[in-house]
């Protein structure tokens, strides 16, 4: 059989982790645990280094024979046994996307909080369907619009776990400007609606402010759920990567200079009639 040396999608990554800080919380050496499992130990080593694929009965398995009690880690690690692929709809798009915004775009389907900020474009997460396909016009090499656009609305749409997550905005003010006024008015609207929702706050980042932290691009930061962890990533004319260290200490410097939601809808407002 040949060998594949591909590296596992993130969430086999995450399960096989979570398998291997059990283990280590328990004291046990591979040999010790794969006692314990009545398994080989190069069975446990393939699974915790997410090369060993595992139903969520057999995590639920490897789950009690730990000794592992009633607690909502347990709900996480059978729930991405459930999912090691990520979400369904990615799957018809992973073929063309590089490995790296393929986890990325799992991870951020996975959280149930995201920071999303924009400086001179609005943040992904809440562009409109005029305002995204202008953007993919402009992309290099070009792309399919109608494949780019159905994966953006994927991601816009998807509620992880089948519950809405929280969803903070902030914008710069100089990202409402430009473009074909029917755009900007669409984005706009599109923001507004946005903010009425208890969901999802949006705000904005006066020009007046000038200089700020977040004058050096955009970015998200990614809340996930049943762990301390966070995730930055960032956006630039190259696409979607990871940050090279955590942006929340950024973002709350951002926050500190935004408007607060009822001015930052005004100004939306404003900014809209006058398009």
């Amino acid at each position: 059989m040949p060998v594949d040396y591909r590296a596992p999608n993130i969430n086999a990554r995450r399960l096989g982790l979570l398998f291997r800080q059990i283990r280590e919380a328990l004291g046990l050496t591979y040999d010790e645990a794969a006692d314990r499992l009545r398994c080989d130990a190069d069975w446990l080593v393939r699974l915790e280094t997410g090369f060993e694929p595992v139903a969520p009965a057999r995590a639920r398995e490897v789950l009690d024979a730990y000794g592992v009690p009633p607690h909502r880690m347990r709900e996480v690690v059978v729930d991405l046994a459930a999912r090691p692929d990520g979400p369904p709809w990615l799957a018809r798009h992973a073929g063309r996307l590089k490995a790296l915004v393929r986890d990325l775009y799992t991870l951020e389907s996975e959280a149930t909080t995201i920071h999303t900020y924009g400086i001179a474009v609005v943040p992904e997460l809440v562009r409109s369907e005029a305002y995204a396909r202008l953007g993919f016009a402009h992309r290099v090499p070009e792309v399919d619009a109608d494949e780019e656009w159905d994966l953006l609305d994927q991601r816009q749409r998807h509620r992880p776990g089948g519950v809405p997550r929280r969803l903070d905005v902030i914008v710069c003010e100089s990202a409402l400007r430009g473009g074909p006024p029917a755009v900007r008015r669409g984005q706009c609207a599109r923001l507004l609606d946005l903010s009425a929702d208890d969901r999802t706050s949006v705000r904005v980042v006066p020009i007046s402010v000038g200089a700020h932290a977040g004058l050096h691009g955009s970015f998200d930061v990614f809340d996930l759920p049943a762990t301390n962890d966070r995730i930055s990533v960032v956006h630039t004319t190259l696409g979607i990567d990871l940050a090279g260290c955590d942006l929340s200490s950024t973002w709350d410097l951002i926050e500190d200079v935004a408007l607060a939601p009822a001015p930052s809808r005004t100004m939306i407002e404003e900014h809209m009639n006058d398009a």
